[in-house]
């Protein structure tokens, strides 16, 4: 084990209660990861979905001092929106945005164009169909939602995990086109109509200089470069435990996007474990990754926040890898207990994790350790499926982020 960690991220990494293999926080302080994350002017955010009716659940969602933005995982979705040519429905998105205001939250809006959850009606039409159905959808969306959405994800995953144009049917159809039209629409929307939403790409295994981020840094300034207005670049940051990239290597990488002007986010963090039992070394690495990354933001001043991609790993698209701050050990409607990862949020934010010394309730406090068995180059990409039914589908690739 890396002792460094251990003493880096406090005694709690080490405990296991009652033959549970879920390391518990032993974070003591008052204030939330929220609020922790305001004190360095930024934002600590999380993605829910509008069919969230665990009370249990709900009840660590709605404390403003751990979350003060949300971000619809589906419900903003072209699926959701608009599954028919031209019929729009918001019941389930304007759901999220009434809670975000009950909370004293805002909204991450997510998100106006994928090449995933779009209809097959989109996806058959021709190159001018396609792109005057792109503008309609947009103008509806926005005008919709107003000023209730911080920020939009004007565009998500565009390119391919190859550092190319990912081949997708609005690439194949339209050529560059398609990417153009979205923010040009986006912008000529939010000046109409003189909102004061953000317009963002968002991208996932760009977290560190590599040919992905890169060539995403060049797309987005051969936008600029075409008078193509964009406020800021979404990283996604889904992980896994054995992930090497450091805060340093991550400043590095998101200081080349503000050297353009650009805001930055990090819009779906996650770090997942090899199982949802993980042994107490791979969860001192999770808590490590989160510690780094969260940190990553914290330095860079452009940084405007952080969203975890869920809270509960009950709800997580990747549920059974253990990837969240919370869990619930009783399962759906029992109490929400906070891990060891939050404490690797709160080391981030440059709080203090308070250890108990292994004083948890429960005779059976033990310790373990194991070697990990990730590739550490393997990286995730996601697709949530169907809208307000996660766990989606896992792909794995071997690309470092």
């Amino acid at each position: 084990m890396n002792l460094s960690l251990v003493l880096a991220l406090g005694a709690s990494s080490l405990a296991v209660v009652n033959g549970d293999s879920i390391t518990k926080s032993t974070y003591k302080g008052s204030s939330g990861l929220h609020d922790m994350a305001k004190s360095s002017g930024k934002y600590m955010g999380t993605a829910v979905d509008q069919d969230m009716k665990d009370s249990a659940a709900l009840k660590v969602l709605k404390n403003i001092h751990d979350f003060g933005m949300l971000t619809p995982g589906n419900a903003m979705k072209w699926d959701a929106t608009e599954y028919t040519q031209n019929t729009f429905k918001y019941d389930n998105a304007d759901a999220i945005v009434k809670l975000a205001k009950e909370m004293d939250a805002q909204v991450r809006c997510h998100t106006l164009l994928w090449h995933s959850q779009t209809p097959q009606w989109v996806q058959s039409l021709s190159k001018e169909e396609m792109l005057s159905a792109l503008e309609n959808h947009i103008t509806k969306v926005m005008t919709h939602f107003g000023d209730s959405c911080y920020a939009w994800d004007v565009a998500n995953e565009v390119m391919g995990d190859n550092a190319q144009m990912r081949d997708s049917f609005w690439y194949k159809t339209t050529g560059m086109d398609f990417l153009s039209t979205a923010f040009k629409t986006a912008n000529s929307v939010k000046k109409s109509l003189g909102l004061k939403t953000k317009l963002y790409y968002n991208d996932y295994n760009t977290n560190t200089i590599n040919a992905k981020s890169t060539a995403v840094l060049n797309m987005v300034k051969k936008l600029m470069d075409d008078g193509i207005e964009i406020d800021g670049v979404g990283f996604q940051s889904h992980f896994n435990f054995a992930d090497k990239a450091s805060t340093a290597d991550q400043v590095a990488n998101l200081e080349r996007f503000t050297a353009l002007g650009l805001d930055v986010a990090l819009t779906e963090v996650d770090v997942t474990a090899s199982s949802s039992s993980p042994s107490a070394e791979e969860q001192v690495q999770q808590s490590a990754v989160y510690k780094n990354t969260i940190a990553a933001c914290k330095e860079v001043k452009r940084c405007v926040g952080v969203t975890i991609w869920g809270y509960d790993d009950n709800y997580s698209w990747l549920s059974t890898k253990s990837p969240l701050p919370w869990y619930q050990p009783g399962g759906a409607n029992s109490e929400l207990v906070r891990k060891s990862l939050y404490d690797g949020i709160v080391a981030g934010w440059g709080g203090e994790s308070t250890s108990s010394n292994n004083s948890q309730s429960g005779a059976n406090n033990t310790t373990t350790t194991s070697t990990p068995s990730a590739n550490p180059n393997t990286q995730y990409s996601w697709d949530f499926g169907t809208p307000g039914k996660p766990p989606g589908t896992l792909k794995a690739s071997n690309n470092q982020q």
